[in-house]
């Protein structure tokens, strides 16, 4: 079974994702780093995905995204498949490819407190899409408008807020089996 990581920047999609697919033995497709690579080779330009979003715009950058997600659906699309995939904060919003993301797994939202994503985001830097003059509060504004939205793309929605990586991998692997059992009954009935 694949399983497709949604959340905000920084909730531990790519930490944890790396962390499962290393205990599980398979592969592990951070879709940021897959929207580079693809900018990459369409354009020649190198650019963080930060940068593909400012300098190129929003329906660039969502058009490239889809094409980083359908390259993974037409990859893992498969019963024996299993891989854990990591998207984008903005992935869930894009529309166009949502769709695809169950027919790769399971979706799964990792759910931190909204202040210690904030933390985190400091600690990095404050990226330029935040209102300079009230960072914290147009990140709070940005969380609420994603939130639901994640809560309705989701299969599941794992609060791994304070666990270390290992940790989360336990209470994810723990859901994820939870998860299966009660979809193989559901097939298996027939329902």
């Amino acid at each position: 079974m694949n399983v497709v990581l949604i959340g905000m920047k920084h909730c531990g999609k790519s930490t944890i994702g790396k962390a499962l697919a290393a205990r599980w033995d398979c592969p592990f497709r951070d879709v940021d780093p897959m929207i580079e690579a693809t900018h990459a080779c369409d354009t020649g330009e190198q650019l963080s995905v930060r940068e593909i979003f400012e300098r190129h715009g929003e329906v660039h950058f969502h058009r490239t995204e889809g094409h980083v997600v359908c390259e993974l659906y037409l990859n893992l699309d498969r019963p024996e498949s299993r891989a854990v995939v990591a998207l984008g904060g903005r992935t869930a919003l894009n529309s166009t490819v949502c769709g695809l993301l169950r027919a790769i797994g399971p979706v799964v939202y990792l759910q931190v407190s909204p202040d210690v994503i904030f933390d985190r985001i400091k600690r990095s830097g404050i990226p330029p899409f935040l209102d300079a003059d009230d960072p914290a509060g147009d990140f709070m504004a940005l969380y609420h408008k994603r939130h639901p939205r994640y809560e309705e793309l989701a299969d599941l929605a794992v609060d791994v807020h304070g666990l270390d990586p290992d940790e989360a991998v336990d209470v994810l692997e723990s859901r994820l089996d939870q998860y299966e059992r009660a979809h193989e009954q559901l097939w298996s009935s027939g329902e």
